[in-house]
């Protein structure tokens, strides 16, 4: 399973990222990112949650590890990722059944703006947005 940056834009690319790590199954439930960019002149903070569905562990690390790294404009971004058994509380909003309901991804730290293009980009992957 192969997921591309292309498609989603910057809220998409921002939403979703991750990379590997050594923990037990239950510490691989879900993916914590965190990093800030300067991205076209502008400050963007990712502090995002991927948690899983229904994928097998190893084809949720083959995500994750996809999303972790994304380029824009020929620059490569990695954000920080920490596993976990769950997502942290109180997300700003989370799209729910995201790439055809094996994931769910929360967000924190989101502006207004950047929260509204998220949610778009979640209906247009046809997650739901709650």
């Amino acid at each position: 399973m192969k997921f591309s940056s292309k498609c989603m834009g910057l809220s998409g690319v921002v939403l979703v990222m991750a990379s590997t790590g050594g923990l037990a199954y239950a510490q691989d439930k879900a993916c914590i990112l965190d990093g800030t960019f300067q991205i076209a002149g502008q400050r963007v903070v990712i502090s995002d949650c991927v948690e899983n569905r229904s994928m097998p562990k190893e084809h949720f690390r083959e995500a994750c590890k996809g999303m972790s790294e994304f380029t824009l404009a020929g620059e490569t971004y990695k954000a920080k990722v920490t596993y976990s058994a769950s997502c942290p509380p109180a997300p700003q909003g989370t799209c729910e059944g995201l790439f055809g309901g094996a994931m769910n991804a929360s967000y924190y730290k989101r502006d207004p703006k950047t929260l509204e293009d998220t949610r778009k980009s979640c209906l247009m992957q046809q997650g739901k947005w709650r």
